[in-house]
């Protein structure tokens, strides 16, 4: 059963300001009408977690929306670019005007302000609670409030550090990131000491001891990697084995069939506490809190995102990349798919360069519909679409669509037995076993552990009948992992930030690159320019929003910007 959570609270505590500080005092709710029983404190931290709705296109405070952000990585492409806020990255005119930017500071520092008078208010009240009441709503506020920091400091590096209310003449410089980060693995490793070890929510939405260590986690990596702090592989790797030892969590098996099974596991109807695979995960509702991603990915007339051919030709053959020699650090490179042909021709007995999607990673054809292109008798290029049973509908590419658009996160009763516009009632995951294994391995292989740390990648390929991979050495080893968070997470909004602590954007979207649609020189014609790219080191920080630096003398702007 989905849990529907208090969202007025959030609402109300943000106010009406127009700065990302939201100081002076609360006009919706006073201190004498609030905070005088237990039960306040229980509905302040439900309003917290609209602070993960992190879909674009639904509004500032309503859902609706769908995940964009793994648009800023090599692999994919918008159609409709005004769809996403954010797109002027892809384009290489991004500014600090950006509107995207300048609502999503805003967004996360309104939501620290209400973490903040959590923590100012909640003793107020904490005679009415148990102790593991006041430590379990502690923990998730405290959870809330790190991942807040740590997706500020992802984004835009040093930022104002704030653990307090502010009053109006108040006006902090930024902290540094590493301040920050300090800050932010400390608070999630007490919260995972305050949390309970279970989860209280059957459909994954609560924050409990293993959320936080996954924040932790990947706040760590964050740390070693972009920063190049090294010695925080080993607090990830910790906090990893916690999650991965726990016994709590298994990888999703319930269908026989790979592809059925992978589809599956974002399905509404497998969101129980059957599902060990699903961690946490924000909660849509049909009517009342709907997403629009299944409208997005797959609706008629949109599927705004799609995959380009460089993409498509990053998934295996069911023999997988090393029975072939094909190099794992080459496909994670940069490839003009207008030029070069796929790496499996003339090396895989099964590859058919008509027939992308057969004898192929069963992933392609859980995370895209097969457009089944096809030469009719004029020599024109028709795609006759793929027949979805669980939809009861043939899923065909809108006749301006040269790329493969998403079966992945597209939930079937949004089509079946009629369909319903923008009302996607399946939730979005946050955190997902498989991504935790992933994030093991690499951890563990950075600290040298590479035949450690190829358990927890086969575990993953295992589990779709991708042959295992043999591997000692390190550097191989984090070509793989990137491959198979790749293959594996697409469109789950990680991506985007794996590509910044792995410093990707340098070797996959280099100055000028060209993208192109699926592969024309197959049936003798020209592949079809989609965008250009133009991705510079200064992307890896994204600029101070302009409003900020106007409001406040003490902030600073980004070198570059």
């Amino acid at each position: 059963m989905k849990r529907i959570f208090l969202f007025f609270v959030s609402i109300a505590l943000s106010g009406c300001q127009k700065d990302f500080l939201n100081k002076g005092p609360l006009t919706n709710l006073s201190e004498e009408s609030y905070w005088t029983q237990g039960s306040d404190a229980e509905y302040a931290v439900n309003g917290l977690y609209e602070a993960f709705y992190e879909l674009d296109g639904g509004g500032e405070f309503t859902p609706g929306g769908a995940p964009y952000m793994d648009l800023c990585t090599d692999l994919m492409y918008l159609k409709a670019p005004w769809e996403f806020g954010f797109n002027d990255f892809n384009t290489g005119s991004l500014t600090a005007d950006n509107g995207w930017l300048a609502n999503f500071w805003k967004k996360k520092y309104q939501y620290i302000r209400n973490c903040n008078f959590f923590f100012e208010n909640v003793d107020k009240v904490k005679d009415q609670l148990s102790a593991e009441q006041y430590n379990d709503l502690s923990g998730q506020a405290r959870v809330v409030r790190a991942f807040l920091y740590l997706r500020l400091v992802q984004g835009f590096g040093d930022v104002p550090l704030i653990t307090q209310t502010l009053s109006a003449d108040e006006w902090p410089a930024r902290t540094s990131a590493e301040e920050v980060l300090d800050f932010v693995i400390s608070e999630l490793a007490k919260a995972a000491e305050e949390l309970p070890e279970d989860q209280s929510d059957g459909a994954h939405g609560r924050i409990y001891k293993y959320v936080a260590l996954a924040y932790e986690a990947r706040a760590a990596l964050h740390y070693a990697g972009f920063y190049d702090k090294p010695a925080y592989y080993q607090v990830a790797a910790d906090a990893l084995a916690a999650i991965v030892n726990s016994g709590k969590f298994e990888l999703f098996r319930k269908v026989e069939d790979p592809t059925d099974n992978f589809t599956q596991i974002f399905w509404a109807e497998n969101e129980g506490a059957d599902n060990k695979e699903i961690i946490f995960s924000d909660q849509y509702i049909k009517d009342l809190r709907p997403s629009n991603i299944s409208t997005s990915f797959a609706g008629p007339g949109w599927k705004g995102q799609q995959a380009q051919q460089n993409y498509i030709d990053m998934f295996e053959d069911k023999a997988g990349w090393q029975a072939h020699g094909i190099s794992f650090r080459e496909m994670n490179s940069y490839r003009n798919t207008k030029t070069l042909k796929s790496p499996l021709l003339g090396k895989s007995d099964t590859y058919d360069p008509k027939n992308e999607f057969k004898d192929r990673d069963p992933r392609l054809n859980a995370t895209f519909f097969n457009p089944n292109i096809y030469q009719d008798a004029n020599g024109v290029l028709q795609k006759r679409g793929e027949d979805w049973a669980p939809a009861n509908r043939n899923f065909a590419p809108d006749w301006e669509n040269d790329c493969y658009f998403f079966k992945k996160l597209v939930d079937p009763t949004n089509f079946n037995p009629v369909y319903y516009y923008g009302n996607s009632d399946n939730n979005f995951p946050l955190v997902r076993y498989a991504d935790m294994l992933l994030l093991y391995a690499e951890a563990l292989n950075e600290l040298g552990r590479a035949a450690d740390a190829v358990t927890y990648v086969n575990m993953v390929r295992n589990r779709v009948d991708m042959p295992t991979i043999v591997v000692t050495d390190k550097e191989d080893m984090r070509e793989i992992i990137k491959h198979e968070r790749k293959i594996e997470l697409i469109a789950e909004q990680v991506l985007v930030w794996d590509y910044k602590r792995w410093r990707e954007y340098a070797r996959t979207m280099p100055n000028g690159v060209e993208f192109y649609g699926f592969r024309r020189e197959t049936y003798g014609q020209a592949s079809i320019l989609l965008q250009r790219k133009f991705i510079t080191n200064k992307y890896y920080l994204w600029p101070i929003p302009a409003v900020e630096l106007r409001n406040n003398q003490n902030m600073v702007q980004n070198n570059g910007w």
